[in-house]
């Protein structure tokens, strides 16, 4: 009798083995390999496709200490229209290949492995006062390469900059659902307005806020630029804002219930506010700044109580000292904290890739930092799997490796 053929003999292996042994070895792959997974068998689509599943997955995938970003296609371009994912010691990979990228930039940071991305087509419009600058969004998953245009919300309008829109993605955990939340302007005469759309909902429309009405609307201008990054974290979403229509030197940072649909402003950290960042570190918001006129000193403040509003300083970043006085970062214009590695014991740093200069790519650096201990880790050093050029003037943006769904159809 011939032998049996190797698929064979893998699938009786496979066969043999508990179900709960199966689902936890499929919960440890990542996001496309589990996703392919699903075509064994009708149950175990279902059971891969389970919101016990997919929060599983979350937690099990996501163990490793390296973190992963997506590269968007190079700022400026015209051609470039690939999306990579990377991971230090490991080859970089194409995750999405369209149009659609076409100068996307990513105006979120991750919420369990979503993102939100915008087209920029419409920017040099925008700029010139045009009164109806509705850019397209669309949810990415960059573990599974799903992107899901958003539906148009309702227009903004006005003169600029009061012509523009910002969004933010958060996570409900009381329906299991994600939560796009869209703040716009309304003109001159009228405030921001706000209007919520909620992914693999049976409504498929923006809806206004179900919180109070007294506490609906944003109190304040958010930034539209592309280096404001809306933050999820602590059960809500966070925008730099000014509270004027007119440009001042001042900056609020506001917050939005994702669970009750009202907004906040918080109270912020003691340092200046302007100009401010901010991002998520180890499931917080982080707000930092430059606190010298060189840009050679920052400091990183953490939410560690959003109800009661209290900071910790978490590390005061000195480019001019060592041992980051030994690292290009110094050469830079400006330092972004990427978010936090490692189980938070480390914080990824980069350039401002929007201030890199062509002629001065050798100032791009991609480090990792470690507070407590001093040390400093070159990413892209001589060995590594792609270089400072690849990165330099690109956007790259941490995620997690997740099967979260973004949205009925693309």
């Amino acid at each position: 009798m011939d032998p049996p053929c190797k698929q064979d003999a893998e699938e009786s292996a496979l066969s043999s083995l508990p179900d709960e042994l199966i689902e936890d070895i499929f919960a440890r792959m990542p996001a496309k390999s589990a996703q392919r997974c699903r075509c064994l068998s009708r149950a175990w689509a279902a059971t891969l496709s389970s919101r016990s599943f997919v929060d599983r997955h979350l937690l099990l995938a996501n163990r490793r200490g390296s973190p992963r970003l997506f590269i968007l296609p190079e700022l400026g371009t015209d051609t470039d229209t690939t999306m990579h994912g990377w991971s230090p010691g490991r080859p970089m990979v194409v995750l999405r290949r369209e149009e659609r990228l076409r100068g996307a930039v990513s105006v979120t940071t991750q919420c369990r492995g979503l993102v939100v991305l915008k087209s920029t087509g419409l920017v040099d419009v925008c700029f010139h006062g045009d009164s109806s600058c509705n850019p397209d969004y669309y949810v990415c998953n960059p573990s599974t390469g799903q992107m899901t245009t958003l539906p148009r919300g309702k227009e903004a309008f006005g003169l600029f900059p009061h012509n523009h829109d910002v969004l933010g993605i958060g996570y409900d955990a009381s329906i299991q659902k994600h939560k796009v939340v869209r703040l716009y302007c309304r003109g001159v005469l009228l405030p921001p307005a706000c209007e919520i759309y909620v992914l693999n909902s049976s409504s498929g429309h923006w809806r206004p806020p179900f919180g109070a009405a007294d506490r609906a609307l944003p109190p304040g201008f958010a930034r539209s630029l592309c280096t404001d990054q809306s933050v999820f974290a602590q059960g809500h979403l966070y925008w730099t804002a000014q509270p004027h229509r007119k440009f001042n030197y001042q900056r609020i940072i506001i917050s939005f219930s994702i669970s009750d649909e009202v907004f906040e402003i918080l109270p912020p950290p003691p340092m200046d506010m302007f100009p401010c960042r901010i991002t998520e570190l180890d499931g917080c918001l982080c707000v930092f700044n430059n606190t010298d006129k060189y840009k050679h000193s920052y400091d990183i403040w953490v939410l560690r109580d959003h109800r009661a509003g209290t900071w910790d300083l978490h590390c005061r970043i000195a480019l001019d000292m060592a041992p980051l006085a030994d690292t290009q970062l110094i050469r830079s214009q400006g330092v972004i904290p990427l978010g936090s590695v490692d189980d938070g014991s480390g914080i990824l740093l980069r350039p401002d890739p929007h201030y890199i200069g062509k002629e001065n790519l050798e100032a791009h650096r991609l480090h990792v930092y470690r507070p407590v201990t001093g040390d400093v880790e070159d990413l892209l050093g001589d060995d590594s799997v792609i270089t400072h050029y690849t990165m330099a003037r690109r956007v790259a943006v941490p995620y997690e490796e997740s099967l979260e769904s973004t949205g009925l159809s693309e």
